[in-house]
Parts: C-alpha cells; structure tokens; sequence
C-alpha cells in the first residue's frame, strides 16, 4: 500500500478501536479528499481490503459507510464479496470492533485526545444560543451532583429543542452541542444580564435551572443537518420520559453518538468565554480533532468551511430597501439587494451574515436554491468558485448596481438569469472535472 492508503487505513483502525463506524466524508476530511460521496476512494479501498486479507486481519473497509447508513453501500459490497464472499456483514464488523488493532504496529491509530474518551449525553433546552447562555442549569443540587459524579471535563451534551416550546423548526430536533467543564454555580453568573432578565421575567422560567454547570464551547448544527431527537438518538430518546432528559439528561451510547459526530457542525461564541469560535463548517468529529490533516484550498477562498460538496446560493435582504439605500422608492422599484456565493450550508451562512447586523427590520434569506436540496450538487469549492465567478460576472455585464464585495442591487429578472449563469458555469466545470478524473 502507499502512503495515503496507509492513512486511511489507519484513520479506520483508530474508528474501529474506538467501535465507530466512519463515513465517506469523515475519511475525506482526514486524509485531504475532497470530492463528495467518496468518489475515486474505491481503488484505495480495495487495495486497503486485499492488504489485510492478505494478512489474515479483519476487513476495516467494512465499517466505512454512507451518512446516517449502518452498512456499505451495495456498490461497495460488491468489492467486498469478490474478496471475503458472501459475508453477514453485521458478524464482519463486530469482528472489526472487537480485533484490538494495537496489535498491529503499521496500521497503529495516531495518539489522539478526543473525540475518544469523552461521553455524550443528552438533554433539551428551548433554544440554542450559547452565546448568551453558556451553561447547562439543573432544578436542584441533587440532578447537578449526579451530572458531575458521572461526567468528566470535556463531556460533550447533545441539545434538543423540546416539542412544547421554541422557535417551531427547531422543535423535537437537535441543532447543538455544549462541551462543559466541571465548574459549578449559580446560572447567573454563565447568561448574559439581558438573557437573565428575560428569563426571570417569564413565569414557566422564572427560578428554574438555577444549579449550572459552565459550558466551555459551543457547537451550532448547521441547520440542513438538525434531525429529530429520535432518529439520531432513537435509545437514548426512548430510555427515559422527555422531562427527565430535560432535568436531569441521560448517557449516549457509542453507536448512537456516532451519528453525533457524523453532523456538520460551526462552532460559535460561549457567553463568559475568551476563546475565540473557530466558524469552520465540519462535522462534529473533525471539530474535535486537536489538528485537522486538511490542506488549505489552492484558490483564494473565504468562506469559513473546509473543502468539500459545495451549494450555490443568493441571498436577498427584505426590508425597506429604498430606506436602506437611502433613495426613493422609484429607484429601487422591482429591484432588490442579494448577495451571491458559494457554501455548504446556505443556511448557516445566512445566519453568519445575519449575526452581524442589528436586530431590526432588514432581515436575509435564502432565495436560491428553493427549496435546498438534500445534497449540495457541486464537488468543491474550486468548482463553486467557477459558479459564483459567472454570476458576479453576469451581474457587472447587465449593469447591476454593485454595493461591495458579493453584494449588488440587481432587477428582479436579472437576478434569476444570475443564478442561471452561475449554475451552468459550475455544472460545466463539474463535468469536465469529472472527464478529466476518468481520463486519468
């Protein structure tokens, strides 16, 4: 095997010794492989599956999976039997989880400190913005000190919005994870005064959750990943009534947890905290990782987020845009303000972008793509760079106004004929990106 096969193969005995399965993305995101779906893993896979064969050891491959899957997709099922027949795949990757691959001196998962030896557990809030709340608030001292006997620093809380309360597209599904210290106090000292103050103000608040536990940073699923509570934690969910989990939160499993950490996640500001957020968007499992084997992109690039499947998107601001551009009405009329760009979560960039302005009337949102696809149609960033090119280009060619940057004030039809030309641009550059990997 050469040198990129050994570290795939290695990254997949760490899984294993760790009993997780990994997936496609999780894989790229470790050894620098960047296009979506795995596409050109397969030849290193096989090389990786007849090594071990070869030397009796059990077949690693077998536990990489597609996102959300317990087994190999049957594309890759089918190498798999050519060379172990017809298998129960369950038996093989128990076999795989159970080898202690310590034993094996070249495939020796590299020392790391998270995500192994943490736990996860879970409980609900009725939001998520650490930024103003930077802690997890028990009823009594009783609920905390039982946390605290059972947890360790570094213990990581998967957060659900409950089903009776919050903002309604969160409801039932999990958008955060805290990771919290053993620091214990009053929840008032870890929210923010404004927070407080509107918390003691609302009677079904009002004196609750005042034992806390400080929270030492804060992840934000990105909102194309939230899922329903039970179908990411369907044993954890089911093992104790809603309001427990709520009071007092109950442990994770190690299979369950696994599809934690398979969410593309961004970290963001803990209130009290003077670390800085690193806004990259990644799964959850890569954002754990003291240090990330990702090349930067060859291209300038800016977005916070590393290399990968990638959406096209325009965004547009809704508010009174003669008042915002300080005009009459007769000049902005059937034009409106966008921001054109490239990401792998429109969603979440829209939030970034929105963050930074005050609360008000003027609010962003996601005009294109409608609606957002499951997956993002565009390999990586090198190709969306090509898609959004051709749109600020389509945008200066028809005379749009440009207000700096990516952003311009562009007529109503001028803008569906932008994002037209961006996504014609990005598919011909995909496709011929994919002749040339055939070719080669």
């Amino acid at each position: 095997m050469d040198s990129l096969q050994f570290e795939i193969a290695r990254f997949l005995a760490l899984k294993a010794a760790m009993r997780q399965r990994t997936t496609y993305q999780q894989v790229g995101e470790a050894v620098g492989w960047n296009h979506p779906n795995g596409r050109g893993l397969g030849a290193h896979l096989e090389v990786i599956l007849h090594y071990l064969a070869d030397k009796g050891l059990p077949p690693l491959t077998t536990i990489l999976v597609r996102k959300g899957e317990r087994h190999p997709h049957e594309d890759a099922m089918a190498y798999i039997r050519e060379v172990l027949g017809d298998i129960d795949i369950e038996s093989i990757q128990q076999e795989v989880f159970d080898f202690d691959w310590s034993l094996v001196p070249e495939l020796l998962p590299e020392a790391t400190k998270l995500p192994d030896g943490r736990e996860v557990w879970l409980t609900s809030f009725w939001g998520f913005d650490p930024s103003k709340w930077g802690c997890i608030g028990f009823a009594d001292e009783s609920k905390r000190s039982r946390f605290l006997s059972q947890s360790k620093p570094g213990v990581l809380v998967a957060i659900y919005v409950t089903k009776g309360k919050g903002p309604e597209d969160m409801r039932g599904k999990v958008v955060g994870v805290l990771e919290l210290s053993n620091e214990a106090g009053h929840a008032q000292n870890y929210i923010s005064g404004d927070r407080w103050r509107e918390k003691e103000l609302d009677p079904d608040s009002k004196g609750k959750w005042l034992h806390a536990v400080k929270a030492t940073r804060a992840w934000k699923v990105i909102p194309e990943d939230w899922q329903r509570v039970e179908d990411i934690f369907p044993k954890a969910y089911s093992s104790a009534h809603p309001e427990f989990i709520g009071a007092s939160g109950v442990k994770v499993s190690a299979d369950e947890a696994e599809k934690l950490l398979q969410l593309d996640v961004q970290e963001v500001h803990v209130y009290g905290s003077t670390q800085a957020a690193d806004p990259t968007i990644q799964t959850l499992d890569s954002a754990l990782t003291p240090s990330r084997a990702i090349p930067p992109p060859a291209e300038p690039y800016t977005v916070g987020e590393t290399d990968g499947p990638k959406f096209l998107y325009i965004l547009e601001l809704q508010g009174d845009i003669s008042a915002y551009l300080g005009c009459s009405p007769e000049d902005v009329e059937d034009k409106t303000i966008i921001k054109v760009g490239f990401s792998k979560s429109p969603l979440a960039r829209k939030n970034q972008i929105q963050s930074a302005y005050p609360d008000g009337s003027f609010k962003w949102s996601v005009l294109f793509p409608s609606p957002i696809p499951d997956q993002p149609p565009y390999a990586n960033a090198k190709i969306a760079i090509t898609g959004e090119d051709a749109m600020k280009k389509r945008l200066v060619d028809e005379k749009a106004r440009s207000l700096g940057g990516e952003f311009f004030l562009a007529e109503d039809w001028l803008v569906h004929k932008t994002w037209i030309a961006g996504n014609f641009a990005a598919k011909q550059a995909q496709d011929e990106t994919e002749t040339e990997t055939k070719q080669t």
